[in-house]
């Protein structure tokens, strides 16, 4: 008998669950996570100065390592993007939406990045995205760190606000 009423009380849950799931509208999410990562990407012109510098002169090194720093590591939002895995999840009685975005670089190379959305302010609060060339390509021991303490911290909060 409690292996009865165990089961109809797991049911429940998962029912409630599955039930929020479905009547949120990420919908109203979506453009801030997109203007929130508009406003983290770099000046297109400057992308645009380095690609006009290297075609000048394709043997430069250094300009070609900034290129791909500047250019490969943040999402176009100019481009098409599109919004994976997303879920709410409530953590500490607060609804967080958690979820997966990817698109292009201004390279026209693929790029995503995990978000975490504070409701119902869609206030993103953590991303980490998939590969970050800026971090490796000038040899950098300092951002190199610095990326690893950002990929650490936002894996925290993802443990603690999207499990």
């Amino acid at each position: 008998m409690k292996t009865k009423q165990l089961l109809l009380f797991v049911l429940f849950i998962f029912a409630q669950c599955t039930h929020a799931q479905e009547h949120y509208n990420f919908e109203d999410v979506k453009p801030a996570v997109v203007e929130f990562f508009k406003h983290g990407a770099g000046n297109p012109d400057g992308c645009d100065m380095l690609q006009e510098q290297l075609a000048k002169n394709p043997k430069d090194e250094q300009t070609r390592k900034m290129m791909i720093g500047f250019c490969d590591s943040d999402l176009d939002t100019t481009k098409p993007v599109t919004f994976t895995e997303m879920f709410v999840h409530d953590s500490e009685g607060h609804p967080f939406v958690c979820g997966i975005i990817s698109g292009q670089t201004q390279l026209g190379r693929k790029i995503g990045a995990r978000f975490i959305a504070a409701e119902p302010y869609h206030l993103v609060l953590g991303f980490k995205y998939s590969r970050r060339p800026i971090a490796y390509a000038t040899g950098d021991g300092f951002l190199v760190d610095e990326y690893r303490s950002q990929v650490k911290a936002f894996n925290e909060l993802y443990a603690k606000v999207c499990s």
